[in-house]
């Protein structure tokens, strides 16, 4: 049985006294691909602020590899493996391609430049931009600016990698070469929370899907029987009755 590398434990979770997440339980093995899906509203991008320190969570736990973080600054999360991505990239558009991965290795991973430079390699390779190290961020095509976000995320050498939304915006065939990269992390390894509205992405590049309505957990499982699912149809993607309303 693979490692628990994350337990979220009834979380209740939110801004001022919104309580956005209500009693949200979910875990993550070690290399596994967790994919989430819900309405907008529904909680998704709030569960990462928490899993990042961004936010601290009103009642319940959060253990990464057997330690308590839940009310731990985002700096040490970051230090002890937990690596995100952003729904919109903002690279340091007058940095070149491998300064802004370096960037991420020196702050997030806390390495010396010198201990970074094999990381940041790794990073633009895996991703497909070490062709373009030298390239000013600021004059890449969404797609790289994309590749480049989960770059940075890798730099910061995470033990589990969050994303969010990474393939939002892409063309067809864009969208594709983000799965094949998802499909490659996952061969070398890497364990992922991946949140998407995309569903061909979900289906075909995770190993569990959950589903969230409202801050919880509306159901979990292999993910072509969580999108044919009852709740999600109605919840998630709408029923008959809505679109002809």
């Amino acid at each position: 049985m693979a490692e628990t590398v994350l337990e979220f434990s009834h979380v209740d979770a939110g801004y001022g006294r919104v309580h956005i997440l209500k009693d949200l339980s979910f875990h993550v093995a070690r290399g596994e691909v967790l994919g989430v899906i819900g309405p907008n509203g529904c909680g998704k991008t709030t569960m990462f602020n928490a899993l990042t320190g961004q936010i601290i969570p009103f009642h319940g736990h959060i253990q990464f590899m057997n330690h308590d973080i839940t009310k731990i600054s985002s700096t040490k999360r970051c230090r002890s493996g937990i690596g995100r991505t952003y729904q919109i990239p903002r690279p340091f558009e007058n940095m070149s391609v491998y300064e802004n991965v370096l960037v991420a290795a020196v702050y997030g991973a806390g390495l010396s430049e010198k201990k970074a430079a094999p990381l940041c390699k790794e990073s633009l390779e895996i991703t497909g931009l070490y062709s373009k190290a030298n390239t000013r961020s600021g004059s890449l095509t969404l797609l790289d600016r994309k590749r480049l976000e989960i770059a940075r995320a890798l730099g910061t050498n995470p033990k589990l990698l969050l994303l969010d939304e990474v393939a939002a915006g892409l063309t067809d065939i864009e969208i594709q070469d983000i799965m094949q990269l998802v499909t490659t992390l996952k061969a070398e390894g890497h364990t992922i929370i991946w949140i998407e509205h995309i569903i061909e992405t979900m289906v075909h590049c995770t190993d569990r899907l959950m589903c969230m309505s409202d801050g919880h957990e509306l159901i979990v499982g292999n993910p072509q029987e969580v999108i044919s699912s009852k709740p999600v149809e109605e919840i998630y993607l709408g029923t008959e009755e809505d679109e002809s309303a």
